[in-house]
């Protein structure tokens, strides 16, 4: 993952079919953490950087929903 070598902690990073968060920051390697399937991921795939980081608005608006750890409602 040469492009995500100067991703900051935080970052959201766009896969092909999900996004991830990233966690780890080491020399050879960056972790992350998906933000749903891991089934849809394999390796080799592209990953985007976004250089924003990972925001979930909150509010009155979520008082009683479900979301997923994207902040997707699951409750629809």
């Amino acid at each position: 993952m040469i492009a995500l070598d100067t991703s900051f902690i935080g970052e959201l990073i766009l896969l092909l079919i999900v996004r991830a968060v990233t966690l780890n920051l080491e020399l050879l390697i960056t972790g992350l953490s998906v933000l749903g399937n891991d089934r849809d991921v394999e390796q080799g795939d592209i990953a985007e950087r976004t250089l924003a980081e990972l925001l979930i608005a909150v509010g009155f608006f979520l008082i009683g929903r479900v979301i997923d750890p994207a902040a997707n409602f699951l409750d629809l």
